[in-house]
């Protein structure tokens, strides 16, 4: 059978499965289930959030999707990052410094979901209220954790909680629409259409990581196909 003739499968709905389900998980600690519960996060921090995501991401790479290699592959190392992070190093850190320890792990987090979010812009409605809901939850965590401020942590909870619904949403609509076959479920396509214009007379993208040789041969290919 060539690669060709090979039904494509849809990695999303399973990595947006895994988002949403973990993240729903670690919003009752955040909104204030009792602390010395946080360890079971850890075990689907690591396999469901982690190495489910990075199965996705993987999937996602051999497809060509740029941004869902990116954030799959993104999220599932951060979902391991925590359950090790959690597991092994934060017990052993200075109980006055741990706040600080959880801001700084939040961080780039936090960074890396508003570009994230940016990208959504031309992806799907659906995603931009997901990354945008996990943009907003990180940053809660991050301000929360190096204020030391309980009440912040319990919004991030409020929201992340919000941002899991949207995300068990997206997974819902790629497998029903996909084992459907058409779009039963909406998910609002290229919120940011309108942008289009600024991309208009201007040469076809390239990769960030394309070298010239790489570039001259894909400019080769286009006169060629127009000829």
């Amino acid at each position: 059978m060539s690669d060709s003739s090979r039904r494509v499968v849809d990695a999303a709905p399973l990595g947006l499965a895994a988002f949403g389900g973990t993240t729903f998980l670690l919003s009752f600690f955040l909104a204030g289930t009792d602390a010395l519960l946080t360890p079971t996060v850890f075990a689907m921090a690591l396999f469901f959030g982690g190495l489910v995501q990075l199965v996705a991401g993987i999937v996602e790479f051999r497809q060509g999707s740029t941004f869902g290699a990116t954030a799959f592959s993104a999220y599932g190392a951060f979902w391991i990052g925590y359950g090790l992070f959690g597991w092994l190093i934060r017990p052993t850190l200075p109980t006055d410094d741990v706040n600080v320890a959880d801001g700084l792990f939040a961080l780039p987090w936090a960074i890396l979901t508003l570009y994230l979010a940016v990208a959504t812009l031309r992806i799907s409605g659906v995603l931009l209220a997901l990354v945008s809901g996990a943009f907003v939850t990180l940053s809660l965590v991050t301000a929360g954790s190096f204020a030391d401020s309980t009440a912040v942590l319990r919004a991030a909870g409020a929201v992340g909680f919000v941002t899991a619904a949207i995300a068990w949403y997206g997974s819902f609509a790629g497998l029903i629409n996909g084992t459907w076959g058409r779009h039963l479920i909406p998910i609002f396509p290229d919120p940011g259409r309108r942008l289009a214009h600024l991309g208009r007379g201007r040469p076809r993208v390239h990769s960030v990581t394309s070298s010239a040789g790489e570039r001259e041969l894909d400019a080769d290919r286009q006169e060629g196909s127009a000829q």
